[in-house]
C-alpha cells in the first residue's frame, strides 16, 4: 500500500502556470539535471586517460541511466514530500520543491504514477547492461534514489539523505559509467570523486538548512534539524576545509595529477565565499532573497569542482598523448555544460520583475 500524503488535492487545478502539462514539466525540476553531464562525463574522461577505448553506446546509456533516475526521484519526491513542501513558506527557487503539487497544478497521484514509469525505464536500462558489476552498482542507485523520500526507508528522513545524494550523484552514477566504459572503476576517479563527495554532503546540508523549519513541522528530519542550526553551519564550513585538504593531500600522495588538482583548487574561492555568507548569517533568518544565492552557489560549486575535475583529466590525458577523437567528444560535452551554466547564470542574475530571482 501506498501511503497518500495528507489533504492531497483530488486532481489538477489552474495553478501558476495555468495548464497541467505546464505543472507536470515544472515536477520534473529540469534545472538540476545539466548537473549529470559531469560525473558521467568525468568518469568517462578518467576511463580514456587511463588508456581506454571510448564506446559512444555505453557512454549514452550511461547519460540517459543518470537522466532517467534524476527525474523518477524529483516525481517521487515531490508526490512524499508535500506535507513538507506545503509548510514550507520559506522556499527559493532551488529548495521547497517545484510547487507545482502545492499549487495544486497537477494531481499528486500523477507524480506518483510518472515516478513509477521512470522507476520501470530505469529497470530496464539496468537489465540491458553488459556486466554483473554494472548492475549491481545501477540497481543500488536506483534504490536508494526511490527510497530517499519514498516509504520505508525514506532515508531523507531519517538524516541519511545528503549522504545518499553524495552516494549516488559523485559515486554510483560515475562508477556505472567507468564500468560500462572500462569494466572497472579506476583508482584514478575515486581520488577525484572523494573530495566531491564531501561538498556535496555540504551542498545537501545548506539546502536542507532553507527548509530546516518546515521539516521540522511534518518529522523530517534531516542533519539540520538533528543537530540544529549552528551546529550545521559549522559541519558546513569543515567540511570546505576537509575537502580540499583531502584534494592536497591525494596529489601529494601522487594519486591525483596536479593539472587535476590545479584545476579542481581553482574553485576555492566559491568555498570562501559560502563560508562568509553563512557565518554573516544568510541562512539563519530564513529569508529567501538572502537564501537564494547561497544555496544557488551552494549547489553550482559542486557542478563546477566536478567540472573542473573534468577538464583537468582532459588536459591530462591530452598531455599523455591519449585519444584525440574521444577527448574531443568529452571537451564538447564540457563545453556544452559551459554554456548552459552560462545561461543559467544569466537567468539567475535577472532582476525579479523579469521573472527570475537575483543570485
Amino acid at each position: 500500500m501506498i501511503p497518500g500524503p495528507r489533504q492531497a488535492p483530488a486532481g489538477p487545478t489552474a495553478g501558476r502556470d495555468g495548464t497541467p502539462w505546464k505543472g507536470f514539466l515544472r515536477l520534473a525540476r529540469l534545472r538540476f539535471l545539466l548537473y549529470n553531464l559531469l560525473p558521467v562525463g568525468l568518469a568517462v574522461a578518467v576511463s580514456v586517460h587511463q588508456g581506454h577505448p571510448l564506446d559512444l553506446t555505453w557512454y549514452v546509456v550511461a547519460q540517459l541511466f543518470a537522466w532517467t533516475v534524476h527525474v523518477m526521484t524529483h516525481y517521487c519526491n515531490e508526490y512524499f514530500d508535500l506535507e513538507a513542501d506545503r509548510a514550507n513558506v520559506y522556499f527559493t527557487p532551488w529548495t521547497g520543491g517545484s510547487r507545482a503539487l502545492v499549487d495544486g497544478s497537477v494531481a499528486p497521484m500523477v507524480s506518483l504514477g510518472a515516478g513509477f514509469v521512470l522507476f520501470s525505464a530505469s529497470t530496464l536500462m539496468v537489465a540491458v547492461m553488459p556486466s554483473w558489476q554494472a548492475r549491481v552498482l545501477a540497481t543500488a542507485a536506483v534504490v536508494l534514489a526511490w527510497f530517499y523520500t519514498a516509504p520505508p526507508l525514506r532515508l531523507n528522513y531519517r538524516g541519511a539523505g545528503e549522504m545518499t545524494v553524495a552516494a549516488i550523484l559523485n559515486g554510483l552514477w560515475p562508477a556505472v559509467a567507468a564500468v560500462l566504459q572500462a569494466g572497472a572503476v579506476p583508482m584514478l576517479l575515486l581520488a577525484v570523486l572523494a573530495p566531491t563527495a564531501v561538498l556535496q554532503v555540504a551542498r545537501m546540508m545548506v539546502m536542507n538548512l532553507g527548509d530546516r523549519r518546515s521539516d521540522a513541522m511534518v518529522g523530517k528530519r534531516t542533519l539540520p534539524v538533528i543537530i540544529g542550526y549552528q551546529p550545521a553551519v559549522h559541519l558546513i564550513v569543515g567540511a570546505q576545509v576537509v575537502s580540499y585538504a583531502m584534494l592536497t593531500v591525494l596529489a601529494l600522495l601522487g594519486w591525483l595529477p596536479w593539472l587535476v588538482w590545479a584545476a579542481m583548487a581553482a574553485t576555492a574561492p566559491l568555498s570562501v565565499w559560502l563560508v562568509r555568507q553563512l557565518r554573516g548569517g544568510a541562512m539563519g533568518d530564513l529569508d529567501p532573497r538572502r537564501m537564494t544565492p547561497v544555496v544557488f552557489w551552494a549547489s553550482n560549486h559542486v557542478s563546477l569542482i566536478v567540472a573542473a575535475a573534468m577538464l583537468g583529466v582532459i588536459l591530462d590525458a591530452a598531455r599523455r598523448s591519449a585519444d584525440t577523437g574521444a577527448l574531443a567528444v568529452l571537451g564538447v560535452v564540457l563545453a556544452g555544460y559551459g554554456v548552459l551554466f552560462a545561461h543559467r547564470l544569466w537567468l539567475a542574475r535577472r532582476p525579479a520583475g523579469q521573472g527570475q530571482p537575483r543570485a
